[in-house]
Order: C-alpha cells, then structure tokens, then sequence
C-alpha cells in the first residue's frame, strides 16, 4: 500500500540535496580558485580617459567578495574599497570604476574591513579633486574598525 504523498515529499527531499550538493561544489571550486587574497595593483587597470577623470576601487565584483569572504586572515586588513557615491551622484554598488566629469567631489567611499575574522563596513566622505584624463586608485589605511581613505594618482607617463 502506497503512502499519500510519499513520493512527492521523496523527491522534493532529492532535488533539495542535488542543490545543496551542487552549491557546496561550488563553493569548493571557488576556493579552490581563490588561494590568494585580493591585490587591489592587480585588480583592474583602466587607461586614462580624455575629459574624464576614472576613479578605480576594488573589491566589490562577485568574484573578489567571494574570494576575501572565503580566506579571511587573523590580521587587519581591507578587502572592499570603492566610490559608492560622488556628490549627489551614486554609482552602482558593484562597480568598481567610477568615471567622473572633471572637477571636485566629496566622495563616499565604501570601506570593507576585517578585524581578525570579524568583517566590518565603514562609508567615508573624502573630498577630491579629480582631473580630466587622469586615473586615481583608491587607497585605505585600516584604523581599527574604520578605514582611511586616500586617492594615489596612477596616470601613466606623470
């Protein structure tokens, strides 16, 4: 004799251990991926852009969250640094380029940290002045849980 639905509830239970099985592969392959923690040097370069300033951050790609969340390290260190806003204009939460007309901002920058294996996030008002075909990296020095956020001017030839 059959039970009333036994074997809906035998299958709904499979295709719940196929996802998770598959999302634990995954996981697995992307750490397997991910030995190193990200390098904000290696994370993008972008050539500089006549009449517009590029501000490059790193970070916020799926990828590069994925990769610092799964090698943590006991000491501080910052794993997301990127413009999320220029002055009332906001940039996409997962952008790690910011292209901006000439001129000054205040810019809001989103700062993920880890303390020991504790993440935090702190959001930064810096003021800058950006010029036309120049490239700027974001820089932080961790301070405690808060970041301080600078501007390096990378423009290539000066």
């Amino acid at each position: 004799m059959a039970i009333p639905g036994f074997w809906s509830a035998l299958t709904a239970s499979h295709a719940r251990a196929r996802r998770l099985i598959h999302g634990a592969a995954a996981c697995v392959l992307i750490a397997g991926c991910s030995a190193s923690a990200v390098n904000p040097d290696a994370v993008t370069t972008v050539a500089a852009e006549p009449g517009r300033a590029v501000v490059i951050g790193w970070g916020a790609a799926v990828g590069e969250n994925l990769r610092s969340a799964l090698t943590p390290a006991q000491d501080t260190h910052v794993t997301l640094l990127a413009v999320s806003q220029a002055g009332s204009q906001k940039i996409s939460s997962r952008e790690n380029v910011a292209r901006l007309d000439p001129g000054e901002y205040d810019l809001t920058i989103a700062c993920g940290i880890y303390v020991g294996y504790r993440y935090f996030t702190d959001d930064t008002v810096i003021h800058a002045t950006l010029g036309a075909g120049r490239v700027y990296r974001l820089r932080a020095q961790p301070q405690g849980r808060r970041c301080q956020p600078f501007l390096e001017d990378a423009t290539g030839g000066g």
